[in-house]
């Protein structure tokens, strides 16, 4: 039996023996969210059973296969923390699947698969006016020419990922950050708004307002600087981290 999982969703799996062997104990896996280091490349499991071997695979999303590991248990007893570490052949440590097959001392087996993407979609930013989330006529071209390679992108991932859009709001360090966060959610909202309305359907998009919590050109406070109004659309299989207060709220 495979069952997949997106990147850090925490569910126990069950493994299937062999058909002579359908009367005992199903094997099942344990792993939380902390058990996976992907700086260390590693991750930390429990079996319900003693363990005899895990196997790793690393594959880049189009699934070519870049790296392969076989860790060995001897026995490990049941509810024992077991390590793997997969190989350090990934170029971009943002975009993999990995596979990771393990067995216990009775040929039982369970298969977990963690999918990490990401990719950021470069666009032209929307001009709203001051204090405004509107989106004036004049600007729609730019979400349309953003709304192309999004698409693409998600013809081309989604039938190996489940993709999502992340739509972060930000704003320069004039006026309170109070007001700065709700001004960017409300904009980020609008920007999802079009893209649902003009075809983005399908895919779940999310929208988080940073304000000015996350600049991208450092200033001190009340300073108009334009390169700070932006907006940032992620296509990931997770919520990207990003510092400030607030969380990814699902466009409904």
């Amino acid at each position: 039996m495979r069952i997949v999982i997106t990147f850090l969703l925490c569910l126990a799996a069950l493994g299937y023996p062999p058909a002579s062997e359908a009367g005992k104990k199903r094997l099942k896996i344990y792993i939380s969210m902390d058990d996976v280091d992907l700086k260390a490349r590693t991750l930390r499991f429990k079996l319900n059973k003693p363990a005899d071997s895990a196997e790793v695979k690393i594959y880049t999303p189009e699934g070519r296969l870049v790296g392969e590991k076989v860790e060995l248990f001897n026995g490990a007893p049941a509810g024992k923390s077991l390590l793997v570490q997969w190989p350090d052949s990934l170029r971009d440590t943002d975009n993999f699947r990995l596979e990771l097959r393990v067995m216990d001392t009775d040929s039982f087996w369970v298969e977990w698969e963690i999918i990490r993407f990401y990719m950021e979609i470069p666009h032209e930013d929307v001009v709203f006016e001051t204090a405004k989330w509107d989106i004036r006529a004049k600007e729609n071209h730019k979400l349309d020419a953003a709304l192309k390679p999004i698409m693409k992108a998600v013809e081309k991932y989604g039938k190996l990922v489940k993709c999502h859009l992340y739509v972060a709001g930000h704003t320069d360090t004039v006026g309170s950050r109070a007001k700065n966060r709700e001004l960017s959610q409300k904009r980020a909202n609008a920007i999802a708004g079009y893209f649902k309305s003009h075809g983005l359907k399908r895919v779940p998009i999310y929208v988080r307002g940073f304000g000015e919590e996350s600049l991208a050109v450092k200033t001190e406070d009340s300073v108009d600087e334009e390169r700070n109004r932006r907006a940032q659309y992620i296509i990931a299989t997770f919520p990207p981290e990003m510092p400030g207060p607030g969380s990814w709220q699902r466009v409904q």
